[in-house]
């Protein structure tokens, strides 16, 4: 290590187990982070700063008012897309660190080749699609893989090494997306929470890195913000379905299932995933589609010569939900970002 580097590193390196060779260890890591918000966000800078090699941030979102609050490497006039605003901030925290912002979703079109490249993928991402095709081609490519969530008041991590076939993946914790499950935007979540699992999930990604400690390996860890409890479930192989590479799989990116017309004339049905309570009169002409399976529910108004909008509170559960109605022939888009993004 260079003298700067000694000094920079100096805390670190002190503690029994790391030293000079973990140091090295770490500068010689390419971690790649899917998703640059709430987890992403400090994820990314605690990486950095403890000094891995190379970072890959996928992000094509940009940052908006409502991500302030969890989202803390943000500011009301952030400009470009949080990969970009997110490697700004790692290269000033240690310019040591190679940092490649990819202003894209992480989607079939580019997971492969970004999997490929990395030691150790983190997901950061926040929708159950997105999560599943992470795990799908780590499994595949034999990548480690750190699994995390937060949402209301609670937070999830894993972490599945994925060193042969027939070891413990995240389908076995959830074989497929779930569009009936409420997402942040319809049941909030403590700035907290997530920060705390971001945290537990770059330790388990540097525990890894290192070769040190007990990271949850196979493991379900469970975290609650308001009573400050965590517990480590094992989890079981229940999962033995073939899995299919995403990068051939002809599903559709996340791009071919959103639209931002939001005129309900341009659609032969419109459906609503909200319930009433959220959203108590429904436009005239939109559909309600309720928890008890919303799939089913649409697809006995649709054929396969129409033209469908689904649409939800911040277009997470409608993003599902349009990606298993494609699956099925329809043509069916989801409200990007959700009724939110409209100021409703």
């Amino acid at each position: 290590m260079s003298p700067e580097d000694k000094r920079r590193y100096a805390r670190q390196t002190i503690l029994p187990g790391i030293g000079t060779e973990g140091q090295q260890k770490l500068a010689a890591s390419k971690v790649l982070i899917a998703g640059c918000g709430g987890l992403g966000g400090p994820v990314a800078a605690y990486l950095a700063g403890a000094g891995v090699g190379e970072l890959t941030l996928v992000d094509g979102d940009s940052p908006a008012i409502s991500n302030l609050h969890r989202q803390v490497f943000f500011s009301s006039d952030s400009e470009g897309t949080k990969a970009e605003a997110l490697a700004r901030h790692c290269l000033q925290l240690n310019p040591g660190t190679c940092v490649r912002a990819v202003n894209e979703y992480i989607g079939p079109k580019n997971i492969k080749s970004l999997v490929e490249s990395a030691d150790l993928v983190l997901d950061c991402t926040d929708d159950a699609i997105t999560k599943h095709l992470i795990n799908d081609a780590c499994v595949l490519l034999r990548t480690p893989l750190v699994y995390a969530a937060a949402q209301a008041f609670e937070g999830y991590l894993a972490l599945f090494p994925n060193r042969q076939s027939g070891d413990v993946h995240l389908r076995d914790l959830f074989p497929r997306p779930d569009p009936a499950l409420p997402d942040c935007a319809t049941t909030g979540v403590l700035p907290t929470a997530v920060g705390t699992v971001a945290l537990l999930q770059a330790n388990a990604a540097l525990c890894y890195l290192l070769g040190i400690g007990e990271p949850p390996i196979d493991c379900l860890l469970t975290y609650g913000a308001l009573n400050n409890q965590q517990h480590r479930l094992r989890i079981r192989k229940t999962y033995t379905m073939p899995i299919t590479p995403p990068w051939t799989n002809p599903r559709p990116g996340r791009a071919d299932l959103e639209t931002d017309n939001f005129d309900l004339s341009a659609y032969d049905a419109v459906f609503s995933m909200l319930d009433e309570q959220r959203e108590p009169e429904l436009p005239e002409g939109v559909i309600r589609v309720t928890k008890r399976n919303p799939f089913g529910q649409c697809l006995e108004h649709m054929n396969a010569n129409g033209r469908y909008l689904v649409y939800c509170n911040s277009g997470k559960l409608s993003l599902m939900l349009a990606a298993q109605l494609q699956k099925e022939g329809m043509q069916a888009l989801s409200l990007r970002g959700g009724l939110v993004a409209f100021g409703r």
